[in-house]
């Protein structure tokens, strides 16, 4: 039987969550998430109970994970972007980044116009959704997931590609890592200045002080009206639809304005 109470629902997803994370500390485990970090388990976990029939196929829990608890999530997460220290490495770096972004949307548009014929009539949003997360993770897929409203069966195969394909390419650069000096002499790259980057983003005595009770009290205020903000604008603007296939698709929806 599905647990179908909304409380107990969300306390059951929690707890999956928090017995993921945890596992991800033990030693034993430590090649697994290696390969497959905790936050695809996460994703993947839920959609395996759900399949088991533990989970409901319609909550309010869902609805208001995906109206408030991911946009919650998106801004605690940009809050730890540090601006000045990305300035700091000059236009180079952020040149790279911005072409690669590109090279990775457009690769996406090229793919799938290659491949259209092949592909289900929604294939689009699951390859927009593989995009998104070559470009900024895990969290990112899930955005334009919802978003988009692409359901899972469009994403549960565009996530084995997105863990094969990525973690396959990682391993290719880390495997390429002994070449980094050589590579360096060759671009005329400065080592110096992302070294001294590392160190300030994972030195704990560089200004990172423990969280107390205020310090999370503050993060959840700000986390919460943040979301509350972004739906209340983005339910002043207007949803953006395209004619697709003889019908008006909407690609950009409340849900996208508001992430």
């Amino acid at each position: 039987m599905p647990v179908t109470d909304p409380v107990a629902l969300a306390a059951l997803l929690v707890a999956v969550v928090g017995a993921i994370f945890a596992a991800s500390r033990l030693r034993g485990l430590a090649r697994l998430f290696a390969v497959v970090p905790p936050v695809l388990w996460c994703y993947f976990a839920p959609m395996l109970m759900r399949a088991a029939g533990a989970l409901p196929a319609a909550s309010p829990v869902y609805d208001g994970m995906s109206s408030y608890g991911l946009l919650v999530a998106l801004f605690l997460m940009m809050l730890s972007v540090d601006l000045r220290s990305i300035r700091a490495l000059g236009w180079r770096p952020v040149a790279m980044m911005l072409i690669g972004t590109l090279g990775i949307v457009l690769g996406g548009i090229v793919t799938y116009l290659i491949f259209r014929p092949f592909l289900p009539e929604d294939a689009w949003m699951g390859l927009a959704a593989l995009s998104g997360s070559w470009i900024g993770g895990t969290a990112n897929l899930v955005a334009i997931k919802e978003g988009l409203g692409a359901p899972d069966s469009v994403i549960a195969p565009i996530i084995v590609v997105d863990t094969v394909v990525g973690y396959g390419w990682m391993a290719v650069m880390l495997a390429l890592t002994g070449f980094q000096q050589r590579f360096d002499r060759w671009v005329g790259a400065d080592p110096r200045l992302v070294a001294d980057l590392e160190a300030r983003t994972t030195d704990p005595a560089l200004g990172r002080l423990p969280s107390t009770t205020a310090d999370l009290a503050v993060l959840l205020a700000l986390g919460l009206g943040a979301a509350v903000g972004s739906r209340l604008i983005a339910a002043g603007i207007p949803p953006l639809r395209v004619p697709m296939q003889g019908e008006m698709v909407t690609v950009i929806s409340t849900s996208t304005w508001a992430i």
